[in-house]
């Protein structure tokens, strides 16, 4: 990845930008653009494209962050790693992302939800249930 490709990146906002303006914004023939963007996309450096979405004029509006915390042991004898474990809460519907930190929590997930009696439901069923999981505290998002 060159000068070029990160500006091109720069510019790459949520998928929605187009091929043209990138030229015009950039001084460059559309076709330039076009296999750069084709490359930077072969090599995984743009893995995807996502629209943004407003949560709360789709119903959901409530954000919050789940801290949780995790037995390794019983992950362990589970014969599953923290990344495994982060990789199966990631599919659950609802969870908008998720890491692996260093803090009292072990792993961080943010999740949208309809009202705080769907939050509840998502949290209680979805996460706390999982093997491995010994705690969670949640902070809701004001705003």
């Amino acid at each position: 990845m060159d000068e070029f490709d990160a500006e091109l990146i720069s510019y790459i906002d949520s998928g929605t930008i187009k091929y043209t303006d990138l030229a015009k914004k950039m001084n460059t023939p559309i076709s330039t653009i076009h296999f750069r963007v084709k490359k930077l996309e072969k090599e995984k450096i743009i893995k995807y494209y996502k629209g943004e979405v407003d949560w709360k004029k789709a119903g959901y509006g409530v954000m919050a962050y789940v801290l949780i915390s995790v037995d390794i042991n019983m992950l362990r004898n589970l014969k599953k790693t923290q990344d495994m474990l982060l990789e199966e809460l990631m599919q659950l519907p609802y969870v908008m992302d998720g890491n692996i930190t260093t803090s009292e929590a072990d792993v961080v997930l943010r999740i949208i939800a309809k009202d705080t009696q769907h939050l509840k439901e998502i949290i209680l069923s979805n996460i706390q249930s999982k093997p491995g999981i010994v705690n969670t505290k949640t902070m809701v998002v004001l705003g």
